[in-house]
């Protein structure tokens, strides 16, 4: 871990922009940080404190993910996602509008949950978990380390369920944008993560599941955050960050890249 922290200050150096990044093994307990409780915008990252309060809620009995929400006026919201495209009154359920808010980021599902939730209890749950450092709504930022929590309670079955923690993961997996953590890695490898995207702040937070060689199944956690910078140079140092953390944790061999 020192050597990939070591190797991380390398990478975000040689680019534009202030980067902050967590690394945390379950494998090994061992993590490393950069600025990790430096704030930065969260942007669609900052979607993750709704989709765990309504699992949480779930969990504890009290909303059914069956539940419907339907769109209103005041819900539509430019930007990505494909609720805004549908009419006034179009209805989904409460499971269906987070995994959208998740795999394709849709802003429009967000500002429905957010308005079915209510602000303060989704703050009060981010805050319940320890993640005090972050501004769910607006202004909307985030520490590294704050995302990291979210990151291990999403992926906890004990927080929810089985079933709910795997459905968050499944809606974190192959979403609409994944030139980020999971493009350099090989195509055995699963990585349920969330990107963001706003201004000069760009982001991607994920769980990177493999194989070990002694053929366990192993995961790791790899938040990147960034301000003060473009999308090119960002999503290029996201990609080295992934790559570097990949060897160092996963030893990869002669596994074939996605590119």
């Amino acid at each position: 871990m020192a050597k990939l922290g070591n190797r991380i200050r390398e990478i975000t150096s040689s680019h534009a922009g202030v980067y902050g990044v967590a690394v945390y093994d379950p494998a090994s307990g061992k993590s490393t940080a950069l600025n990790a409780d430096e704030t930065f915008t969260a942007a669609s990252i900052g979607k993750l404190p709704a989709l765990i309060s309504l699992y949480r809620f779930a969990a504890r009995g009290e909303v059914d993910l069956e539940d419907k929400v339907s769109i209103q006026q005041s819900d539509y919201q430019p930007g990505t996602g494909i609720l805004q495209n549908e009419a006034v009154g179009y209805t989904v359920t409460l499971r269906r509008c987070a995994y959208l808010m998740i795999n394709y980021s849709d802003n429009t599902g967000w500002e429905m949950l957010h308005r079915y939730l209510g602000r303060d209890n989704i703050e009060a749950e981010t805050y319940a978990i320890g993640a005090r450092s972050t501004g769910y709504w607006i202004p909307n930022t985030t520490t590294p380390n704050d995302v990291m929590l979210m990151l291990r309670k999403i992926s906890d079955p004990s927080f929810t369920t089985k079933e709910m923690s795997s459905e968050m993961l499944t809606a974190m997996t192959n979403t609409v944008n994944e030139d980020r953590i999971p493009e350099p890695l090989p195509d055995d490898v699963r990585v349920a993560h969330k990107f963001g995207s706003y201004g000069d702040a760009f982001g991607d937070a994920g769980i990177v599941f493999y194989q070990a060689p002694d053929g366990k199944d192993r995961r790791y956690y790899l938040v990147v955050l960034s301000q003060g910078t473009t999308e090119y140079e960002a999503r290029e140092t996201m990609r080295e960050v992934s790559s570097a953390t990949y060897e160092a944790i996963a030893r990869p061999g002669n596994r074939t890249s996605r590119r």
